[in-house]
């Protein structure tokens, strides 16, 4: 018994690991959804950002490009509630604006990047 608790212990430490010397999960970054229509007038939306480890786990989300329509956002930890925010619209150069959110992981642990493909209606 003591040497399957031993061996359950290292092999919950080696989840979290950034060692490669032993794969236990797969880790990775869970974003949904993976696309963002703001019709005009609106202002958020609520992306879930979550990963598949029980590690710390920080993340941001960086519009590609900069454009001063859409804002940066970062947080820690899982959540289903990350808000996407328009703050300006006067910023638009047309009618509508097609754009990426960047999503990574500011932990020591690579869960990968994923992207948000975002409009923005005027």
């Amino acid at each position: 018994m003591k040497k399957f608790l031993a061996l359950l212990s290292l092999v919950v430490i080696a989840g979290c690991s950034d060692s490669n010397t032993l794969v236990v999960e797969d880790q990775r970054m869970i974003v949904s959804p993976k696309t963002l229509v703001f019709n005009s007038g609106e202002t958020e939306k609520a992306v879930s950002i979550s990963h598949t480890c029980t590690c710390a786990f920080s993340w941001t989300c960086s519009v590609t490009p900069p454009n001063g329509v859409l804002k940066d956002t970062n947080g820690i930890g899982d959540t289903p509630t990350a808000i996407i925010r328009v703050v300006d619209r006067s910023k638009m150069t047309s009618d509508t604006l097609y754009t990426s959110i960047i999503v990574s992981n500011n932990s020591p642990i690579v869960y990968g990047i994923d992207t948000i493909a975002v409009t923005v209606i005027r």
